[in-house]
C-alpha cells in the first residue's frame, strides 16, 4: 500500500474549510458579497480541488508503468448518486431554512442552471472524468509533456467553443446550463495541470522548490486575482476577447497550484516529521482530516447554513475589514463543519445512505462484481 499523501489532504482540507467561509458571506450573511473576502475565496478554492483531483488520476501499472484508465462507475456512483439526491433534498429544504438567496426552488431550474443550486462540482468532475478516459489511450501511447501539453490545450479550445456556442451567455442556455460546460472549460486546465505534475513528479518538484518559481507565481497571482474579483473592470479586453476569462482562469490555477504545494508540503513534511511538536502534528491532522471528509462536507454543509442577517450591520459598521471578516466567517464555518462531521458519523453507519448523501462507496459493491477490495476514493 501506498503513503498516503497527507500534503494533498491537508490542501483539500484547507479548501473546503473556504469553500464553507464562502457560503457563510453568500447565504449566512447576504448582502456582502461583495467584500474582498469573499472574492479572493471564490477564486481559490475549487481549482485546488481539481489540481488533486488531477493529480490522483496518473495511475501506473507497478509492473508495466503503463496508465491505467480510470474506473468510471467508481465516479459515477461517488458523484452522480450524490447529485441526483441531495440537491433535490436541498432544493426541497432551501425554502425552510431561512436563507436568502436568488435560486428558485424548481426541478426545471435545478438542473437547467449551470451552478446546480451550489452542487456544480460533482457534475463538472464527471465530465472532466469522462473526458479523461477518452484520451487515455492517447496519454498511455505519448509520456511526452510538450505532446500531453497539446492534448489538453486541443480539448480545451474545443471546451471553450462549444461553452460559447451551446449558451446564450456565458452561464444561460438550456443546454448550456444543463451540461455546465462553462465549469467544465474553466476547470480543465487545473485538472490536466495536476495529472501532468503527477506524470512528471521530479519537474514538477523542481518547480515548487525553485525560488525563482515560486517568486514568479506569487507575483503572477495578483493581478490574476485582480482580474478574477473585478473582472467587469475590464470591459474592453473582454470585449475585445471573451475568451480572455478562461485564459486567465488557467494562469491563475496553475500558480495557485505551484503556490499551495511550495507552502503545503514542506509544512506537512515538518507535521509529521517523528520529531515533530504534538500540538503542531495535531493542527496538521485536523486539516488532512477534514480533507479525506471534504465530499461529505461538501455535500452536506448546505443544509446547516442559518441566516445570520442580524450580523450584517454590524460588520457594515466596521467597514467590512478583511481581518475581521475573516475571523467571523471562520467561527462560523467551523461550527457548520462541526455539524456536518456530527451528522456524517451518522449516516456512516448506514451504507446506503453514505452512498446517496455522501458519496462513500460501499465495499461490498465491487466485492461482488470484482472480487476485490475497493478503497474509498476521495476527491
Amino acid at each position: 500500500m501506498k503513503e498516503r499523501l497527507q500534503y494533498f489532504d491537508m490542501m483539500k482540507g484547507l479548501a473546503i474549510y473556504m469553500v464553507v467561509m464562502g457560503h457563510v458571506v453568500a447565504f449566512c450573511v447576504r448582502g456582502i458579497d461583495h467584500t474582498l473576502l469573499f472574492k479572493i475565496i471564490a477564486c481559490v478554492h475549487m481549482p485546488l480541488f481539481f489540481f488533486i483531483s488531477g493529480w490522483f488520476s496518473c495511475r501506473t501499472d507497478k509492473s508495466t508503468g503503463r496508465l491505467k484508465s480510470l474506473s468510471l462507475s467508481k465516479r459515477f456512483l461517488q458523484l452522480m448518486v450524490p447529485l441526483a439526491v441531495v440537491p433535490t433534498l436541498w432544493m426541497w429544504f432551501f425554502p425552510h431554512s431561512g436563507l436568502q438567496s436568488p435560486f428558485h426552488a424548481s426541478l426545471s431550474s435545478l438542473w437547467t442552471d449551470f451552478q446546480k443550486y451550489g452542487y456544480w462540482f460533482t457534475l463538472c468532475l464527471f465530465e472532466i472524468s469522462v473526458l479523461f478516459l477518452i484520451i487515455a489511450p492517447l496519454l498511455r501511447r505519448y509520456r511526452n509533456i510538450w505532446i500531453e501539453s497539446a492534448i489538453t490545450a486541443a480539448i480545451w479550445a474545443m471546451l471553450i467553443l462549444a461553452s460559447e456556442c451551446l449558451t446564450t451567455d456565458r452561464f444561460g442556455g438550456t443546454l448550456g446550463g444543463i451540461l455546465g460546460i462553462y465549469n467544465v472549460a474553466c476547470y480543465w486546465p487545473a485538472f490536466m495541470f495536476g495529472f501532468i505534475a503527477s506524470r512528471h513528479r521530479e519537474a514538477f518538484a523542481k518547480v515548487t522548490g525553485s525560488g525563482t518559481c515560486r517568486t514568479i507565481c506569487i507575483i503572477a497571482m495578483i493581478p490574476l486575482l485582480y482580474y478574477g474579483c473585478y473582472y467587469w473592470e475590464f470591459e474592453a479586453l473582454n470585449n475585445a476577447f471573451p475568451q480572455a476569462i478562461y485564459i486567465v482562469n488557467a494562469l491563475r490555477h496553475i500558480c495557485l497550484a505551484v503556490v499551495a504545494v511550495a507552502i503545503v508540503k514542506p509544512w506537512a513534511e515538518m507535521a509529521f516529521a517523528p520529531q515533530a511538536q504534538t500540538s503542531t502534528r495535531t493542527i496538521a491532522s485536523l486539516w488532512a482530516f477534514l480533507g479525506r471528509k471534504s465530499l461529505a462536507i461538501y455535500l452536506l454543509h448546505y443544509f446547516f447554513l442559518f441566516p445570520l442577517g442580524f450580523c450584517r450591520d454590524i460588520l457594515t459598521d466596521m467597514h467590512l475589514a478583511f481581518v475581521p471578516m475573516a475571523v467571523f466567517c471562520f467561527l462560523v464555518a467551523a461550527c457548520i463543519i462541526a455539524c456536518v462531521l456530527t451528522v456524517n458519523v451518522i449516516i456512516s453507519k448506514s451504507p446506503l445512505l453514505a452512498l446517496l448523501l455522501t458519496g462513500e462507496i460501499p465495499k461490498s459493491i465491487f466485492r461482488k462484481s470484482t472480487g476485490a477490495t475497493i478503497k474509498r476514493i476521495t476527491t
